[in-house]
């Protein structure tokens, strides 16, 4: 049936919207994982401006305003039942205004885009009832030598292994139609400088379906890296530490925010979010909204038969915040 095929073409056509704008990114995970051979693409628009920049410490100054524009293309692929797969790669855009610039790219106040990085997952659902638990291993590949030094760094140019846990339930009886996942993740990294950059990640979601249509989120965020170099204490400028200080910081940040899922029909999902700082070292206080849209597919190509078996129909495809 033509109406059928309506949901795709809508798919294809803001991604190749999204692609030739340039805009850039984020990404997420659930404790569910898609039964074999169904799954989705998710595609999802980040704006973030960050004012201040925070010192070990955590003390603010003002130091101009860095701004990113990014988009996350997302693949999920359910190879068995309790296997899924996951890739995504980043288009970000970034923009320095202010009177501090440090990198090459830092001295028009213009936009820098290019592609970031690569990130292929695998998550093994171990338990379903009545906690969801799904391990995962996650690699981060940079898609090429992008430029690293400064406010506009597209990036950190790190290659990373990550190991975590998803977890989540419905809370039934307790809170009905509402919902709590979360993860832990550890990044591995090779040491650079003769520096240990390890580091913890961990982000949750509590969820309520409003109606069969409309969902609302309360996101959370927290990052603490194992080592690494403070600012200013050991960073001085016209030393080696200081070419490179942005890749190295010993970085901590705790984010909150909320956003609305809103469910166009069992496929089709479309996500609004907005995040910000709450607390930081070494790092700077940033914030911003996201939205995108996720649509799910089955393995007969039918998409008015996709299973919610393992994804129960009052939990989104959610989506993540930085």
């Amino acid at each position: 049936m033509p109406h059928k095929r309506i949901p795709l073409i809508i798919v294809l056509s803001l991604i190749a919207l999204f692609v030739q704008l340039r805009f850039p990114a984020a990404a997420f995970s659930q404790a569910w994982v898609p039964e074999k051979g169904e799954g989705s693409v998710s595609v999802t628009y980040q704006n973030l401006v960050a004012r201040y920049h925070v010192d070990g410490m955590g003390r603010r100054s003002r130091v101009g305003t860095d701004s990113a524009q990014s988009v996350l293309m997302d693949f999920e692929y359910g190879i068995t039942d309790k296997l899924a797969l996951n890739a995504d790669v980043v288009y970000v855009a970034s923009k320095y205004e202010g009177k501090f610039p440090e990198g090459p790219l830092d001295f028009d106040a213009r936009w820098h885009p290019t592609l970031q990085d690569t990130h292929f997952s695998l998550r093994f659902n171990l338990r379903q009832r009545p906690l969801v638990l799904t391990p995962f291993i996650s690699v981060t590949v940079p898609t090429h030598r992008y430029e690293t030094d400064g406010h506009n760094a597209a990036g950190r140019h790190f290659h990373e292994l990550l190991i975590g846990v998803n977890a989540g339930r419905t809370l039934g009886r307790i809170l009905p139609n509402c919902y709590v996942d979360g993860r832990y993740s550890f990044a591995i990294l090779k040491r650079f400088a003769g520096l240990n950059l390890n580091r913890s990640n961990a982000d949750w979601e509590f969820g309520w379906a409003a109606n069969r249509k409309l969902t609302l989120r309360f996101l959370g965020a927290w990052q603490q890296t194992h080592g690494g170099l403070n600012f200013p204490e050991d960073i001085h400028p016209g030393e080696e530490e200081f070419e490179f200080h942005d890749r190295v910081l010993h970085a901590s940040y705790f984010r909150l925010g909320g956003g609305a899922t809103f469910s166009v029909n069992k496929n089709l999902d479309l996500n609004l979010a907005y995040a910000g700082t709450a607390a930081a070292k070494n790092g700077v206080l940033v914030g911003g909204i996201s939205v995108g849209f996720t649509w799910k597919f089955s393995r007969k190509h039918d998409i008015s038969k996709v299973s919610a078996r393992n994804l129960p129909r009052d939990i989104p495809n959610g989506l993540r915040m930085f």
